[in-house]
Order: structure tokens, then C-alpha cells, then sequence
């Protein structure tokens, strides 16, 4: 009789990158949580904060109120690093014309997006600007669940205050 042997997984073996795995890295490079990365059994956000106890929902406000701050912190980064882009962008556009001058401002306009620096820089902008725009969405997800656990504690400090 014979027995069926298992394959050995080479020790090599690649590992398959989809977009989705990719399209995040910065972000975990950051030390950013974006809510799409937290496992489901290790935290939960209730929709009805009253449930919870009084440490809980400090808890919960702590938590993301560092993890609000940070992220607002590296988007801020990254609108710096937008805002220089630009200015380099600036600056090269005009000595591209200045090199290209008596050309008519159409002909130019056109030669500058063959130009392999001004591509660049703009190919950068581009890609801090998508990577702005999901930062900016996580940002609203972490401050709307601070703002909704600040809430619940002011309610419950008020009740408190008007039993004693």
C-alpha cells in the first residue's frame, strides 16, 4: 500500500502581492491603523456606546484619540511635502519656459509634459494626493468615534451631576 506524500512548500516561495496588500503599505510604514487593518476579534467599536462601562468608553477615547492625532499629524506631512512638490514644480516650470522662450505658450505647455522632470514631480504630487485622500477619510473615522465616546462620558459626567 502505498501512502500519499505531502509536498514541501519550497522555502523561496513567493509571496503573491495584490494591489489591496500594496495599496496600504505606506500607511503601516507610517504606523497608521486604517480601520480595513484592525482584525475583527480585537477590537470593536459598539454602536451604542451606553452599553459600555464608564472605563471602557475612556478606553475607547484614549485609543483613538492618539490614533485621531497621529494620523492628522502624518496627513499634515504629507500637505508639506505637496506644498514643496509644488513649489519645485514651480520653479522648474519657469525655467522651462525660459529655456523654451519665444515659443508660443500652447507648444510649451505641451513639451512640458514630455519634460522628465516636470513628469515627475508631477507623478509625485499625484500619488501624496491619493494617498492625502485616504489618509483624510481615516482621519474623519477615528474623530467621529472620539467625538462619539467624548459625548457619552460629558452625558454620563452630567447625569452623574444632577443625581448628586
Amino acid at each position: 500500500m502505498a501512502t500519499a506524500l505531502r509536498k514541501k512548500k519550497p522555502k523561496g516561495e513567493l509571496k503573491i502581492s495584490t494591489p489591496r496588500t500594496r495599496a496600504l503599505k505606506w500607511a503601516a510604514d507610517a504606523g497608521i491603523v486604517v480601520p480595513g487593518d484592525i482584525p475583527l476579534d480585537d477590537e470593536r467599536v459598539p454602536l451604542d456606546f451606553t452599553r459600555l462601562s464608564s472605563s471602557g468608553i475612556g478606553e475607547l477615547q484614549s485609543r483613538y484619540a492618539v490614533r485621531h492625532a497621529h494620523a492628522v499629524y502624518n496627513a499634515a506631512i504629507m500637505e508639506s511635502d505637496i506644498l514643496m512638490l509644488r513649489r519645485e514644480l514651480k520653479i522648474e516650470q519657469a525655467r522651462f519656459r525660459v529655456h523654451h522662450r519665444g515659443v508660443p505658450k500652447n507648444v510649451v505647455d505641451a513639451m512640458m509634459e514630455e519634460h522628465d522632470r516636470i513628469g515627475d514631480l508631477l507623478d509625485r504630487i499625484s500619488e501624496i494626493e491619493i494617498k492625502l485622500v485616504v489618509l483624510e477619510a481615516v482621519v474623519k473615522t477615528y474623530e467621529g468615534i472620539r467625538n462619539a465616546a467624548s459625548r457619552e462620558i460629558s452625558r454620563r459626567s452630567g447625569e452623574r451631576a444632577a443625581i448628586d
